[in-house]
């Protein structure tokens, strides 16, 4: 069954979910496996001029610096333009079909924690990534507090979704 129905997720809704999920990690892999000294890395780096605390890691070489010439960046960013667009496409999904019934063993509290984590989880899928985007792109580590928050937030949104997927065994609807 392609779309969702009254028995259940359809096969593109658990395709989308799925491929989103893989994306995550390999995106997770890559970016903690870049090297903050390379001119790839994770935060603030050594900035312009040997400034500290500006810049992509560039250090001290004010030449000009294209950051796709870094090929772990530029998987992180081609993996953060992926999520964005499977966010999007998950969202237009689930406009245009509707969602199965809940599981019966949720509570009415819990449809409501359920919808709020997967709404949040949704608009992180865009936010986090597009942070990176606006990182990488601008070269400026002003929003880096952003990216790192939303990084935070998402984790902890997960950890619920994941922790309630598994407590009541919801995760053979999503297989």
């Amino acid at each position: 069954m392609l779309r969702n129905g009254s028995d259940g997720y359809g096969w593109a809704t658990k395709s989308l979910h799925w491929v989103t999920v893989l994306a995550l990690l390999m995106q997770f892999v890559v970016g903690y496996a870049m090297d903050p000294d390379d001119g790839s890395g994770r935060g603030r780096g050594r900035g312009r001029g040997g400034e500290s605390g500006r810049g992509r890691g560039r250090g001290g070489d004010d030449a000009a610096y294209d950051v796709f010439d870094e090929p772990l960046l530029t998987l992180h960013v081609s993996l953060g333009v992926l999520i964005i667009a499977l966010a999007i496409t998950r969202l237009v999904w689930r406009r245009v079909g509707s969602l199965p019934p809940w599981a019966e063993q949720l509570s009415d509290r819990q449809r409501v924690l359920s919808t709020w984590t997967e709404r949040s989880l949704l608009t992180l899928l865009i936010v986090v990534p597009g942070t990176g985007l606006v990182l990488v792109l601008s070269g400026d580590d002003d929003l880096l507090w952003m990216h790192v928050a939303g990084h935070v937030v998402f984790f902890v949104v997960l950890a619920v979704h994941v922790a309630m997927a598994l407590t009541k065994r919801l995760l053979p609807r999503m297989l």
